[in-house]
């Protein structure tokens, strides 16, 4: 009977077993689809230093140097001096890399295999698909944001979701190596709208709410006010993100992990770094339950600890931008916004860490004047 079996084979579910394979597991990866790398939801933009992380290396489809933060009343924040360049990568070339990464370390990926129910014995944890059972010691949800597995363990549901959408324009951006990012309740209430150079194409896309309507109305009129409402139209791609986190993570025999488990960037609603940080830590709760071949909750209920003191104030500081972010009506973001045009705040963003954007909180909050126009603007705020 293999060790784990893991359900999803995206990169939480990739990497899992990967770091899992490579310790000695037997791992099964189930994965619905027929090939990695589909369906594409994310728009691609990485650090460097968290692809060294995956240990792979996508095609690189453009470099970003710079990034033009654009206030509801047009005021333009300026990210360029020092900051830390990012990537876009290749989203489904970056999934295929890291699944043949984890079979080479020796994990078995089932394609096509479709996830229908579980049932965990004091004996083992067993899954039903459309080609079959499959049993194990312990089952990872790794199954995304619509995850099956995780209403399993009672009342865990996240608190709530962003729908996004972006889409694939046959336009060429004036600024090769420049993203940016809109921000405004008439724009994407609830989040931001994002801008990427990606050569003769351009990508643009947003998400909301799910209480202001749908992504694409709001889409569709960012592209007709650029005057770009016109323009062909060559990939599209939609998704949900789950924010607020799920209430637990672990149960007997079962651990959630990726977009399945809610660990997700507060602020920019990346989910590849929260994975980054969390796959180590299942793998080392794995090995304990397997050390002493205890599988329940009191040896599974490590992994949670571990993977929420990995991300510890980075996702307090992002959950904290987002619940400010998210009261501030579009007057209000804008007297607040107007702070980070001036040079020793322009200064601080541009240390900005994208893998963890909340870390600029402490050092611009310790500027002249910063505090209280915070305290004001959350008073201005119509939410």
């Amino acid at each position: 009977m293999p060790d784990v079996t893991i359900v999803g084979g995206g990169p939480a579910g990739t990497l899992t077993a990967r770091l899992l394979a490579s310790s000695g597991r037997d791992v099964t990866v189930l994965e619905e689809h027929r090939e990695a790398g589909e369906p594409i939801h994310c728009a691609g933009v990485v650090s460097p230093s968290l692809m060294e992380k995956f240990g792979v290396r996508p095609e690189i489809l453009t470099t970003i140097s710079a990034a033009d933060v654009l206030l509801p009343d047009g005021t333009v924040i300026k990210t360029a001096k020092r900051m830390p360049y990012a990537l876009i990568i290749d989203r489904g070339d970056f999934d295929r890399k890291l699944a043949d990464r984890a079979e080479t370390a020796g994990a078995t990926i089932k394609y096509g295999a479709h996830y229908k129910s579980h049932a965990i014995t004091d004996k083992k944890v067993t899954v039903d698909t459309n080609i079959g059972q499959f049993s194990s010691e312990i089952l990872v949800g790794a199954d995304g944001q619509n995850s099956i597995i995780a209403p399993s363990m009672g009342n865990n549901q996240v608190k709530y979701y962003l729908r996004g959408m972006q889409v694939d324009l046959k336009y060429r951006s004036d600024e090769e190596e420049k993203m940016i990012l809109r921000l405004g309740n008439e724009i994407a209430p609830g989040f931001f709208s994002w801008q990427i150079p990606l050569g003769d194409t351009t990508r643009f896309g947003l998400a909301v709410a799910a209480q202001y309507g749908t992504p694409k109305q709001y889409l569709d009129r960012l592209l007709e006010n650029l005057g770009l409402g016109d323009k062909e139209r060559l990939k599209t791609y939609t998704g949900k993100i789950p924010m607020g986190g799920r209430r637990t993570t672990y149960s007997d025999r079962l651990l959630l992990i990726g977009d399945a488990a809610g660990q997700i960037k507060p602020v920019s609603g990346g989910g590849l770094y929260p994975i980054s940080l969390a796959a180590p830590a299942l793998k080392d709760t794995v090995d304990r339950a397997f050390s002493s071949r205890t599988f329940d909750g009191t040896v599974l209920s490590l992994y949670e600890r571990s993977w929420r003191r990995a991300m510890g104030k980075s996702l307090s500081r992002g959950i904290w931008l987002r619940k400010y972010y998210d009261r501030l009506s579009d007057d209000a973001l804008n007297e607040f916004g107007h702070l980070f045009s001036r040079p020793d705040i322009e200064d601080a963003l541009s240390e900005i860490d994208i893998d963890d954007p909340g870390s600029v909180i402490k050092p611009i909050l310790k500027k002249p004047g910063v505090k209280s126009a915070v305290f004001k603007a959350y008073l201005r705020s119509r939410k």
